[in-house]
């Protein structure tokens, strides 16, 4: 794991340079080609070669690099071939693990002699490594833990990790042409990550989730050991169960992808919609299937956000905005709402309203039950998408809901996955009778 400044800059730096040089040779042979089977060719190519540049940097840098990889291999699943998803969905699992020197180096750091020996048949192999941590197995008293260990020098090249990618996208936009201002977002990003490092501020929402579904049965959450738990090291039970990426490619029944597809819409409606407190990490490895097929371990609770009741009525006026389908009303608000700018042209301000419209598709009566993997849906909402993102000018990201957005579009990619036809209007009635 790079941990030098310069060393991390100058790993991104390379690798921006040779997706660019990538692209630029696809589009060389695109244009000497002569079929369009040739074309097709180069681009699968082109996409495979530049998401494997990707997922090896950023998997070996680990960190905010890491992380802004995981927020691309799930907005870009609509717009890659399947076979580049594949290879930067890596971001979303395993990572490279660090020497296990290293983690006991922290643990001695953070815990002490007593803590350290409190760690029974601390196991050296970890049980998941991700971007700013691995997880180790480990008994304490007998019962058995994991202990999640943040990688030395994370915290500190969040600061400096943003402010290179901020400098890639500047030059982009740059040569683009585009007038957006990205600073808000990349803030944002910024100040999110530092929350996510602070392992006492998890462990706070972890206890914050378990007694606010305490009496919830379709979710375990792990317990806290507080003495063995600092601001780099977080001691937690360890909770059985096969990943949710694994126990939908063993193909289950219908019945059962519905259970838990259902218990995950009905759990981002109370985060949201209820409580105001979002888990924003929808990773599938943060989602444990227990044997009895209806029970899911919920793990990782560094990214939960807090939204404050002004917001989320704002946001519940929002949608009441775009399900009455006037095109002047929904880009009224998305400026009100700073989703757009009060700059951009025609062409993009009626884009906006077709892309709200079509992003209300799956909730309307006459579409129920809504069906997740409807192909011409996904290629209407994906062509209106890339046409509206063309379009713009002046609009950055809305930092507000670049977090809570990854939450929503994961959960749309779960479902997706679970190839499931559900009824959405209770949901809808749900979320705007606030």
């Amino acid at each position: 794991m790079e941990t030098d400044r310069w060393g991390r800059s100058k790993t991104v730096l390379a690798m921006a340079a040779g997706i660019a040089s990538k692209e630029l040779k696809h589009r060389l042979r695109a244009g000497l080609s002569a079929t369009a089977e040739r074309v097709a060719s180069s681009e699968l190519k082109t996409r495979i070669e530049q998401a494997t540049l990707m997922a090896e940097s950023l998997g070996r840098l680990k960190g905010a690099f890491m992380k802004a990889g995981q927020l691309l291999s799930l907005d870009a699943t609509e717009f890659l071939p399947p076979e580049a998803n594949a290879i930067l969905s890596k971001l979303q699992g395993q990572a490279e693990p660090v020497d296990f020197a290293v983690v006991r180096g922290v643990l001695e750091r953070e815990l002490g002699p007593a803590g350290l020996a409190a760690l029974v048949e601390l196991d050296e192999r970890p049980a998941a490594s991700a971007s700013i941590g691995q997880v180790h197995r480990a008994t304490v008293d007998g019962r058995p833990v994991a202990i999640k260990v943040q990688y030395p020098g994370i915290a500190e090249s969040i600061d400096s990790d943003i402010a290179t990618l901020a400098k890639l996208g500047s030059g982009w936009l740059t040569i683009s042409r585009r007038q957006i201002e990205l600073e808000q977002v990349f803030e944002e990003l910024r100040a999110t990550l530092h929350l996510e490092a602070d392992y006492l501020r998890e462990r706070h929402y972890l206890e914050r989730f378990s007694a606010l579904l305490a009496n919830d049965e379709r979710f375990v959450l792990p317990r806290a050991y507080a003495e063995l738990s600092t601001k780099r090291v977080l001691t937690m039970s360890w909770e059985e169960g096969m990943p949710l990426g694994g126990w939908i490619a063993e193909g289950q029944t219908y019945a059962a992808r519905e259970l838990l597809g259902r218990a995950l819409l009905d759990l981002y409606c109370l985060e949201f919609f209820t409580w105001g407190v979002v888990q924003t990490d929808p990773n599938y490895g943060n989602f444990l299937v227990r044997p009895d097929g209806r029970t899911m371990v919920l793990l990782d609770f560094g990214a939960t956000v807090e939204y404050d009741d002004v917001f989320r009525q704002r946001y519940i006026e929002l949608l009441r905005t775009v399900a009455r389908g006037v095109p002047s009303e929904i880009v009224d608000a998305g400026i009100a709402f700073d989703l757009l700018d009060a700059r951009e042209p025609a062409e993009a301000r009626e884009l906006f309203a077709a892309m709200m419209k079509s992003s209300m598709e799956p909730f309307e009566a006459r579409h129920q039950p809504f069906y997740f993997r409807d192909a011409d849906y996904a290629v209407r909402s994906r062509d209106v998408g890339f046409a509206f993102a063309r379009s713009l000018r002046y609009s950055p990201p809305p930092r507000r809901l670049l977090f809570l957005h990854r939450k929503l579009g994961g959960l749309l990619q779960l479902l997706r996955r679970l190839d499931l036809r559900l009824d959405l209007v209770p949901y809808w009635e749900r979320m705007v009778s606030g």
